[in-house]
């Protein structure tokens, strides 16, 4: 199993315990009495579906497994992660809106329970949808207010089909878009607007 990894820069990834381990009660020795644990209840406060989470202890260099697989979290609604050593975690959510929120160094200690609200930061998406019977190699999305229309945004073609190719993480506001084709032409599509927690669309003909 390959799990994301926290820090790109990595010349290795380290040794660790599996979050599965991490998340489980750890054994005491000699009948001493119950090992220490605390619990994490992570809140939903974005305004999007969360899709996945990851806590992993602080000393990981990976993100672990998805705390929600199979599942989702609905904005307003929590879910709480027991049988945590005490100790720093860190904390990752993404949303549907192709955003996400990470936090560093949480304390959960012994006994009790640390609350933790996690939001999306009110980007948006924007699906294209190549309906031109050409294939499209080039996509550019840029302010509407902006001079250039910068670099390319895709590095993969979009062929013709009902399979769109959707920009993630577009913060609020007006937009341009410009395509290119296979046949060296170009189309433009002015004033798109993106708002927090939507997914704007673009029908190329």
């Amino acid at each position: 199993m390959v799990f994301l990894s926290k820090w790109r820069n990595l010349g290795h990834l380290f040794s660790v315990l599996l979050i599965a381990l991490t998340l489980s009660s750890c054994g005491g020795g000699g009948g001493s009495g119950p090992a220490p644990e605390g619990s994490l209840q992570v809140f939903n406060d974005g305004n999007v579906t969360m899709l996945q989470l990851f806590v992993t202890p602080s000393t990981s260099s990976t993100w672990g497994v998805d705390q929600l697989a199979p599942k989702v979290l609905q904005p307003g609604v929590s879910i709480t992660l027991t049988g945590l050593y005490p100790g720093t975690y860190d904390v990752l959510a993404d949303f549907s809106d192709g955003s996400s929120d990470r936090v560093f160094d949480v304390l959960v200690q012994d006994g009790l329970n640390t609350p933790l609200g996690m939001m999306n930061t009110g980007n948006g998406a924007v699906a294209i949808y190549n309906n031109s019977g050409l294939t499209i190699y080039g996509v550019y999305l840029t302010r509407g207010n902006a001079t250039t229309w910068g670099p390319n945004q895709t590095n993969q073609p979009l062929y013709t089909g009902p399979e769109p190719l959707t920009l993630t993480g577009v913060s609020p506001g007006t937009y341009d878009l410009r395509v290119t084709f296979s046949n060296g032409g170009f189309a433009d599509y002015r004033s798109i607007t993106v708002t927090p927690g939507t997914i704007s669309t673009v029908q190329v003909n």
